[in-house]
């Protein structure tokens, strides 16, 4: 029973995520523009459960995301910076030059989350994430476009790139 409640919970997170999401990108919040986040949000919630669920992800990971959240900002400001920098050398006729790297993520800290702050930046882009939870240590292999870690990088990753 406990098990139900839950999966209903997590369901009832996501629909409120995504319907709120919707709504931020409509500008007139109509009746039909309700019913169709409503509805649309619902298919997507129950989906994303059931993704959570086929890939035996756990709920857990959750260690950090709150300062990730507060230095991410930062982070795509930092990467914007040095994106305008990038182009401007490309303009003037110098190729960028970009590298994959693999990063050591932190204990505790969610693969999926994680990768996906690191992934909303300018700056990195991740493909892969290697290692098993279940042995507590992971990483990702990510696209870089500079040599310049963020603050973002260091909540999230151990050690330096390699």
């Amino acid at each position: 029973m406990r098990q139900r409640w839950a999966a209903r919970g997590e369901v009832l997170v996501w629909w409120t995520v995504l319907v709120g999401v919707y709504l931020m990108f409509i500008t007139p919040v109509t009746a039909l523009e309700l019913l169709v986040a409503a509805g649309g949000a619902a298919i997507a919630a129950v989906a994303a459960r059931a993704v959570r669920v086929a890939s035996g992800a756990g709920v857990g990971g959750t260690r950090r995301w709150a300062s990730a959240a507060l230095t991410w900002p930062g982070a795509v400001l930092a990467d914007l910076g040095r994106l305008c920098g990038v182009t401007a050398r490309a303009v003037s006729g110098r190729s960028p030059q970009g590298s994959m790297k693999t990063l050591s993520l932190r204990s505790g800290t969610g693969a999926a989350w994680a990768c996906a702050a690191l992934s909303a930046t300018p700056g990195a882009y991740v493909v892969d994430v290697q290692g098993q939870k279940r042995q507590g240590r992971q990483s990702a292999v990510a696209h870089f476009l500079t040599e310049d870690r963020t603050r973002l990088e260091d909540v999230l990753t151990e050690g330096g790139r390699r």
